[in-house]
């Protein structure tokens, strides 16, 4: 096996038709005991022939819920999405299904915790300026369906941490739900960029080319931030375009 160099936000496994793991990612190794070296030793007995029958005997981009062995807890159901590629293999990435819960249950201590130490008043102001502040990234970051299988997210202003995981977190949800074959990524917009920013977006470009098998276009590029994005690599998951227009009038010509 080799470890993953890439960093992404969800753990990722690369197999081969029989299952052996050939490659793994950071998250994937703290998730998963990947000693055994093959995909059905992480995935729970009742789940394998599930797993076989719908992913491993054919060769489709395929979505399905299963009961995994985790590091810390022997039975956790996970959304996993596999995606076949022209060699043969299988590019896995495992969504936790109660990791939004977790959240919520982090999210509620939290809370207790600065109501019981600060002015009520005062935490509610900053609470809501935090609602207004995330509002403002998602508008900065749209998901916008052009058909039913492409997709359009401008990017505005300028690229921080936090934005981008606003947008993430929109992205994908949104991609989650449709059957998108082209997503375009529009930042002709773009302000300012920061390094942190540009590692978040660089790591949603690679999670959504391994989860949909399908094109994923960069277009309105800066040439500074054409620079950038080149120290990242981002050429081996994304296209390049010069606008939106000029997509479109290729599309429907």
């Amino acid at each position: 096996m080799q470890y993953f160099e890439h960093q992404l936000p969800l753990p990722y496994i690369k197999i081969d038709k029989q299952g052996n793991i050939i490659s793994y990612s950071y998250l994937a190794r703290e998730t998963f005991d990947l000693s055994d070296a093959i995909l059905t030793s992480i995935v729970d007995e009742e789940s394998v022939d599930k797993l076989v029958k719908h992913s491993l005997l054919t060769s489709t981009v395929t979505k399905m819920e299963l009961n995994m062995k985790t590091k810390l807890n022997p039975l956790a159901l996970f959304e996993i999405h596999i995606n076949w590629d022209i060699s043969g293999y299988g590019h896995i990435l495992f969504i936790a299904k109660d990791s939004s819960n977790l959240e919520l249950i982090q999210k509620v201590m939290f809370l207790q915790q600065r109501i019981a130490t600060t002015d009520f008043e005062l935490f509610e102001k900053k609470e809501e300026i935090e609602h207004i502040l995330i509002r403002l990234n998602e508008l900065s970051g749209p998901f916008i369906p052009l058909s039913d299988s492409m997709c359009f997210i401008p990017i505005f202003g300028d690229i921080t941490e936090e934005k981008i995981h606003v947008i993430s977190d929109n992205c994908l949800q949104s991609v989650f739900a449709g059957e998108y074959e082209e997503i375009f990524f529009d930042f002709t917009a773009v302000g300012e960029v920061h390094t942190s920013g540009i590692e978040k977006l660089t790591r949603l470009l690679k999670t959504l080319f391994f989860m949909t098998g399908g094109v994923i276009k960069v277009i309105g590029l800066k040439p500074n931030l054409v620079k950038i994005l080149h120290h990242y690599k981002i050429d081996e998951f994304v296209d390049f375009d010069h606008s939106l227009s000029e997509v479109l009038k290729e599309h429907y010509k």
